[in-house]
């Protein structure tokens, strides 16, 4: 595991400290800024706290944080899911990761603390290496949309070379991976959009990128048994 400075709204992450390997971050500080959800509404109910613990990090855990699911939570509860950071501890057992290197990724949806913090726990298996060429502002937006258009593509429906594929709401986060999935697929990809978001549809690969605000998507379905 490791401890990892998140973004926390900055364009740039940035490692308070260096060490070299921990027994847990508890040896250097113990408390961070967070955005906590204390109670069920809407934004105005998310608070920044002070000084909120930091969890252990155990040199020879490779996950922790989990246990009780998210859809029945103990509020008050840490949000967020993408993160993109800099590596700033390591348990013992981690041998892919280094103090100081730039990763991105996601927690898996039933962890109980989330990533809008100053720092992170997360599994060696949540994270991977950011490329130099995304900004961490970038990378943050990636990974749970992503997932979730993978899944949907390839776990779910297999997409297979060939086939034609339409993606509602093609502008968006989840979408747009999407269009990205399936055109790297050998897939023949045809997007719902809004008017400004056209060009960049059809540059992802699209073949077509449909206005749903001034034009009309017929859909014919085809059965064969």
């Amino acid at each position: 595991m490791r401890g990892m400075r998140s973004l926390g709204g900055s364009s740039k992450a940035v490692s308070i400290f260096r060490p070299a390997r921990l027994s847990s971050l508890r040896s250097i500080f113990t408390g961070c800024r967070a955005v906590i959800l204390p109670r069920f509404g809407g934004p105005e109910v998310l608070e920044l706290r002070e000084n909120v613990p930091v969890p252990n990090l155990n040199p020879n855990e490779i996950r922790a944080g989990y246990g009780r699911s998210v859809f029945q939570p103990h509020l008050p509860i840490i949000i967020g899911r993408d993160v993109s950071g800099e590596v700033a501890a390591v348990g013992n057992s981690v041998k892919s990761f280094r103090v100081g290197q730039e990763v991105f990724g996601a927690l898996h949806p039933t962890a109980l603390r989330g990533t809008y913090t100053d720092y992170g726990i997360l599994s060696e298996e949540e994270l991977t290496e950011k490329p130099a060429s995304v900004s961490h502002v970038e990378a943050s937006a990636i990974p749970f949309a992503a997932l979730t258009a993978w899944r949907a593509l390839k776990s779910n429906a297999r997409i297979l070379e060939g086939q034609r594929v339409l993606v509602f709401g093609g502008g968006g986060a989840v979408g747009f991976a999407a269009i990205q999935i399936a055109v790297a697929s050998g897939c023949h990809v045809t997007a719902s959009c809004v008017g400004q978001t056209r060009e960049r549809i059809l540059a992802a690969g699209a073949e077509q990128a449909v206005d749903y605000t001034t034009e009309v998507i017929t859909l014919v379905f085809l059965f064969i048994c």
